[in-house]
């Protein structure tokens, strides 16, 4: 039997500000009671870890915790696309989902470019006096 995993790169784009985020990922409905999925960010950082039948909050990286959110009905429906609240500037980059098997074998995965527009600010406050005298 042979297994192949084939991984898409989606592009999303939002401003910066909103309330959330989509990270679409869709498959086959029907998946297993004892799969894992788990969402990485760019640098490996577990974004969101779903096992046994709901989220692991305790899991995720502490950048994440409290800002993620998935389906409750992932298994019957495949819709395993992640909710990011509060998206940042900090968030822009490659998410990637990835399906395991109690084997631990990867069943299916998907790629998503996340880009959050909107500017970084800076901002100074103070007061500067300048006194010439003559």
């Amino acid at each position: 039997m042979m297994c192949f995993v084939v991984l898409s790169v989606q592009q999303v784009e939002v401003d910066s500000g909103v309330e959330s985020v989509q990270l679409p990922f869709r498959t086959t409905g029907d998946l297993p009671q004892d799969v894992r999925v788990e969402w990485m960010d760019r640098d490996n950082r577990k974004v969101n870890f779903y096992q046994n039948g709901s989220d692991q909050p305790e899991e995720q990286d502490q950048v994440y915790r409290d800002r993620t959110e998935m389906k409750k009905d992932l298994l019957r429906t495949g819709d395993l696309s992640l909710t990011l609240k509060h998206p940042k500037a900090t968030d822009t980059g490659r998410y990637s989902c990835e399906v395991y098997s109690s084997e631990k074998k990867i069943q299916r995965g998907k790629t998503v470019q996340l880009k959050v527009k909107g500017q970084s600010c800076l901002f100074v406050s103070g007061c500067l006096s300048l006194v010439v005298c003559l």
